[in-house]
């Protein structure tokens, strides 16, 4: 009797013990998970999801509360015993209600899954957000498209050659021997992305003369012009086609100096076919010429040009030319002294059909006016007169021409002339005169 009374006595204290340990535990992990905000799952009936269980394994960005912010509150609160976490652990698996007669779900997790996965964020209600100004609008920058912005990155564009001329030149001489050379050449010329200016020369000449296979070409050059400096240099090169000779290399290079503010002094050096007439290019006859230019402007209104060259032939021929000229302009008009002097080593008029002569000089006065007739025509006419020499056998030597220049448009003009001269430059059983219609269309683009 004793006994089942102190039993039923330790049945009740344990029963109530274990009750205070009980309620205990509820008030410790109510109040503990209720201050750091552990968040109920759905209602019992939604099955829980899988979810990112830390912190660390997404940005910063992604969170609505920060981790550090979260590592504060969690050092706020006590520590809790590993036996108490095992006791909670199994008293709300057995023990799903709560209280205030709300049910919990079977898992709890460490923070909500809108914490943790930026695509499933619900904010909180509207009446929960502290009140506060709104924010200032950002003006945002306008877009610019990627291809206007490749455009302005790489800057206007600039062309490989910029082509802004077109000179054609013509020319019909004939002389009183049926020797005739008809030129028709016509040249592009642009600027290249440096500044160097380049030319591009074609074209369709036929030589004739009696009782000799016609001859029709077709050159082909490039010419290019740059500055160094004080020096302009010029060099080009190509090709020229014939209708039954074989194609024939042209070179040509000058440069240019001054010679302090009033002269010029430059160097030239040629080669290609000598176009003097059918003979010499059916006897396929090449030169190499090279020398100097100076030009010298004395006054404003003088000036004084001269040049010297020297060829050398495939033949095997040599030769030597000089000229000067020196004029003096008055108003419209001008007066001018020229002497020309022409050696050749041998003389191969005969063997290879060019004009040769041992000894040639021709010394004239020339007289000449240039002005304007009407806004858009300009003309001009000179004469000259003096002697000629031809292996010591003096002669007259006189010539005289006449050109105009029409203005066609702004950038369209056109030059016509005529000249005819009795200058030797082929021996016969008569005096020599030739005969020259010229003229040159320019364009501007």
């Amino acid at each position: 009797m004793l006994f089942s009374e102190r039993s039923s006595k330790g049945l009740k204290l344990a029963n109530y013990l274990r009750g205070r340990h009980f309620i205990l535990c509820l008030f410790l992990c109510n109040g503990i998970f209720s201050e750091i905000a552990w968040a109920d799952s759905a209602p019992q009936n939604s099955a829980p999801s899988t979810l990112q269980t830390s912190p660390a394994d997404l940005p910063a960005s992604a969170l609505p509360v920060s981790t550090s912010e979260l590592r504060s509150a969690t050092d706020d609160f006590p520590a809790v015993d590993l036996y108490d976490l095992e006791v909670q652990e199994d008293s709300l698996i057995n023990n799903p209600t709560i209280n205030h007669g709300q049910q919990e779900s079977d898992i709890l997790y460490l923070a909500a899954p809108e914490n943790l996965n930026p695509g499933r964020y619900i904010p909180p209600s509207v009446e929960l957000l502290p009140e506060s100004l709104p924010p200032d609008p950002i003006e945002s920058e306008p877009v610019t498209p990627d291809s206007e912005r490749a455009e302005s990155d790489e800057g206007p564009f600039v062309p490989i050659w910029d082509v802004d001329g077109l000179t054609v030149n013509l020319s019909d001489d004939f002389s009183n021997f049926d020797q005739g050379n008809r030129i028709i050449e016509p040249t592009v010329t642009g600027t290249l992305p440096n500044g160097d200016r380049l030319a591009v020369t074609t074209g369709f000449n036929r030589y004739a003369q009696p009782d000799v296979d016609t001859v029709l070409n077709v050159p082909l050059k490039a010419v290019w012009t740059g500055e160094m400096g004080d020096f302009t240099t010029t060099a080009g090169g190509g090709v020229d086609l014939f209708n039954q000779l074989p194609v024939a290399l042209n070179l040509n290079a000058n440069t240019s100096v001054p010679i302090g503010k009033k002269a010029t002094l430059s160097f030239f050096v040629d080669h290609g076919p000598y176009k003097f007439n059918a003979t010499t290019l059916n006897n396929q006859i090449t030169a190499w010429r090279y020398g100097p230019n100076l030009y010298w402007q004395i006054t404003p209104d003088m000036y004084l040009f001269s040049l010297v060259r020297w060829g050398r032939y495939n033949d095997g021929n040599q030769e030597q030319q000089s000229f000067s000229r020196v004029e003096k302009k008055i108003g419209d008009f001008y007066v001018a002294g020229n002497l020309f002097t022409w050696r050749y080593r041998e003389d191969a008029e005969l063997s290879s059909g060019y004009f040769s002569p041992p000894d040639f000089l021709v010394a004239n006065a020339e007289i000449g006016w240039q002005g304007e007739v009407l806004e858009w025509l300009d003309c001009g006419a000179a004469a000259s007169w003096g002697r000629q020499r031809l292996n010591r056998s003096w002669s007259s030597a006189y010539s005289y021409n006449a050109k105009c220049t029409v203005e066609i448009a702004e950038s369209l003009e056109m030059d016509l002339g005529y000249a005819l001269s009795n200058v030797i430059g082929q021996t016969g059983g008569s005096a020599f005169n030739n005969r020259a219609i010229t003229g040159q269309v320019r364009a501007k683009f």
